[in-house]
């Protein structure tokens, strides 16, 4: 396949470092879709199967790619719940409006989650753990306990992360607050 103009080899270095950043990705969307992370993997592998059967494919670069991964998933989720409404004998045409909204939500969040670790990546080692916690629904208190700090060097740490993130995130920093990310983590 060919991404940004150059060639990557299925074998190569190149490709099994495309494979480790999309692919968890690419597994936590399908899991979330089909609210199993079993069957998630599952279709996350396949999508990558069929990108291996398109060799000659061509992207403009890895968010194209990204998109691409994304369409193969939500097919693949589609096809999952078309079959199991089957086996239920109750309408699809209501399932499918949900599992594309769901989908598109998915996306967002997903796209979203990645915007946030990259910036949380350019914190002090301290800060994205206080920060880290914190998204995983930690208090104060807990984070103190579990680091080892005072709950004040806590609370500056997450205000000096927070206002650094702010900076780096601009206005797209409201939009991650605004999904809620805790229940996410």
């Amino acid at each position: 396949m060919i991404v940004a103009g150059k060639i990557i080899e299925y074998n190569s270095q190149e490709f099994r470092s495309l494979f480790e950043r999309l692919f968890p990705a690419i597994c936590l969307l399908a899991g979330r879709i089909l609210k199993d992370d079993a069957k998630g993997k599952d279709v996350a592998q396949e999508a990558f199967v069929k990108l291996l059967n398109k060799a000659n494919e061509e992207f403009t670069d890895e968010n194209a790619l990204r998109a691409y991964l994304y369409i193969l998933v939500k097919n693949a989720c589609i096809s999952i719940i078309r079959k199991e409404k089957k086996i239920l004998n109750t309408p699809v045409d209501d399932g499918m409006l949900i599992a594309e909204q769901s989908f598109l939500n998915e996306v967002l969040r997903e796209e979203t989650y990645q915007l946030l670790r990259e910036a949380i990546k350019d914190l002090s080692p301290q800060a994205a753990r206080v920060v880290d916690l914190t998204l995983k629904g930690y208090s104060n208190l807990d984070i103190s306990d579990e680091m080892g700090i005072t709950i004040n060097t806590v609370k500056t740490t997450k205000r000096r992360a927070y206002q650094s993130l702010r900076k780096n995130l601009g206005h797209q920093f409201v939009m991650l607050l605004l999904t809620n990310f805790i229940r996410f983590f």
